[in-house]
């Protein structure tokens, strides 16, 4: 049996896939390793040259080719054939620090049987990168090399939110809890930090910051003008994660797991209604279907029981763009919105300077 699979949804990623696996094969713990590309109906090369490396290392890599889906369905697909005890997502135009792979495959043999792994990673621009901690704030607040009980982790407050590229989870985990990715849409690696954070007992923290991720690739979907357009399919998971905190907290005996997962909804709420009250343009914004989205989101609001619900530009600027909205029928004014974005871009500019 492996010890850690590594699902790489593809794509149309000839020009990222080799440097992507090549990461990690440079690992003389290969023998723990499997290596899972995920081809979704790819239009380039993407697929010939996963199969290039199924033939190579045919102990390691494996490849799965199906029709397009989406982000979710490539998950769906490689989480029901992985074979290691833990499994973790390396996306495409990603890769591994491949000098720091066998010190992961160690760190999980030191801690196995624990739910959850969560790293630093680092984040690849040009010529740019910086280290980001397991806190957002950038303040190491657990002990490397501890295990935790999540029930603490989500009490103390010290962390708010966990993102894809860090985390790792024990196979058996997802597969008891019947995991599944929404199919057909981006933003679903949203989920992927969400959901099995209803379940997970143990944690652990490793100061192996593996990932490198690639913020600089254009059209990625992070990008602001990617979202805008992607802008539905945001909603649709936003939508989806509300649901079912609404479904499940109640099964969820811990009230501190429950605030916890209930703020990760509220600020995935309060991202869209951002998204459509500040960042589209005037044009979009007329043409949008804001006034269903809203009654949906405040319905889910609700539902989800979060109080004094409001959307401020940032957690400094406090100027609630939904109650201006709610108040007025009406959005602030083109010159404040500039106004606001310009100084929210200067604001996280400066919190990465001060935490990063």
């Amino acid at each position: 049996m492996k010890l850690l699979s590594i699902i790489v949804p593809a794509y149309n990623m000839e020009a990222y896939l080799a440097q992507c696996v090549e990461s990690v094969l440079r690992t003389p713990s290969l023998a723990a390793l499997e290596i899972v590309i995920v081809n979704d109906g790819s239009t380039d090369k993407t697929l010939r040259i996963a199969r290039q490396y199924a033939d190579r290392y045919a102990e390691t890599v494996r490849v799965i080719d199906k029709p397009n889906g989406n982000y979710g369905s490539t998950i769906n697909a490689a989480l029901a054939q992985v074979e290691g005890e833990y499994v973790k997502i390396l996306d495409a135009d990603d890769c591994f620090d491949g000098s720091r792979v066998a010190e992961y495959i160690a760190f999980l043999r030191k801690v196995q049987g624990v739910d959850m792994v969560v790293t630093p990673f680092v984040e690849v621009g040009g010529r740019r990168e910086h280290r980001v901690e397991y806190n957002i704030y950038g303040k190491r607040v657990y002990e490397y090399g501890k295990t935790y009980d999540v029930e603490r982790v989500v009490a103390d407050g010290a962390i708010r939110f966990f993102t894809m590229h860090g985390v790792c989870y024990r196979t058996a985990l997802l597969r008891k809890m019947k995991y599944r990715q929404s199919e057909g849409v981006s933003y679903t690696d949203q989920e992927w930090v969400f959901y099995p954070l209803f379940r997970a007992k143990t944690i652990a923290f490793a100061d192996i910051p593996l990932y490198r991720y690639n913020v600089a690739r254009e059209g990625q979907t992070m990008d602001t003008k990617v979202q805008m357009r992607s802008l539905a399919q945001l909603v649709a998971v936003t939508e989806g994660m509300a649901r079912y905190f609404v479904m499940f907290s109640r099964s969820v005996r811990s009230v501190a797991r429950v605030a916890f997962l209930r703020n990760i909804v509220a600020d995935r709420i309060r991202i869209v209604f951002r998204k459509y009250l500040l960042v589209m343009s005037d044009k979009a914004f007329a043409k949008s279907d804001f006034e269903m989205v809203y009654v949906r989101l405040m319905q889910l609001v609700g539902q989800c029981r979060i109080e004094e619900f409001c959307v401020p530009v940032n957690n400094l600027l406090k100027i609630d763009l939904l109650r201006w909205w709610q108040r007025h029928g009406r959005r602030h004014t083109p010159i404040l919105r500039k106004m606001l974005l310009a100084m929210d871009r200067l604001m996280v500019a400066i919190h990465a300077m001060i935490f990063r």
